[in-house]
């Protein structure tokens, strides 16, 4: 197995980073300014919504700089660990292995990054664990896995037919099929990352499933974060 050490390890820090310790700073930073200031405006009141909403609301979603961030860092580290854009895979089999190790390695890179959607599916908050679905963080981590064009297509694909879904669970469900089906459509019918990222990205609704606790969507009033 060829492994380039550095960007393996940069590779396990972007992708293992919590979402959640990124929405600590941001309160943080929150908390001064209203100490600063003594208020904080609300713009736009008639598009906020309740606390615990299991709609995806594109309107809201595409609003949050943390998404944005979650689709970059998520596409750096799975380009970095899968490879593409000229950017050599920070796992690889050694073509003079041979044997099984080729296929060794591609399950090493599929648990990696089912791991990763597990630690940004999973918030710790006052006592309390609950369900996240990483929309945008999948949507980058598709990048590396399957290709910008599978990629692009399943995450447009998602939010065209998301005004049709009830809910979070029902969100990732259809978005684990568009993955699977763009990911086949451009990488072949025989597409073990293919197969894998879907699996991925409907491991969330599973989990939510197996501990009977829904995927979420946390909203505070006026936050665009």
């Amino acid at each position: 197995m060829k492994i380039l050490t550095l960007q393996f390890v940069l590779a396990l820090a972007v992708l293992f980073f919590p979402r959640n310790a990124l929405r600590a700073g941001n309160n943080l930073v929150r908390r001064k300014r209203r100490r600063s200031s003594g208020s904080e405006r609300i713009l736009e009141p008639w598009k906020d919504r309740e606390p615990g909403d299991p709609r995806i609301a594109p309107a809201v979603e595409f609003l949050k700089p943390r998404n944005y961030l979650d689709l970059v860092r998520a596409a750096a580290g799975g380009v970095a660990l899968w490879g593409g854009f000229y950017v050599p895979p920070a796992l690889a089999a050694d073509p003079a292995a041979g044997g099984r190790m080729p296929l060794l390695v591609l399950g090493l890179k599929c648990l990696i990054t089912l791991l990763a959607v597990v630690v940004q599916s999973i918030r710790y908050e006052k006592v309390k664990v609950s369900f996240f679905p990483p929309i945008f963080f999948l949507g980058g981590l598709a990048v590396g896995a399957l290709g910008y064009q599978a990629a692009a297509f399943a995450f447009i694909g998602i939010w065209v037919v998301n005004a049709g879904i009830s809910n979070a669970q029902g969100f990732l469900s259809v978005y684990a099929l568009l993955l699977l089906v763009f990911g086949l459509l451009f990488n072949g019918w025989r597409s073990i990352p293919a197969a894998a990222m879907a699996f991925t990205a409907f491991f969330p609704v599973l989990l939510s499933l197996m501990v009977r606790r829904p995927l979420m969507i946390f909203t505070r009033k006026g936050s665009r974060d």
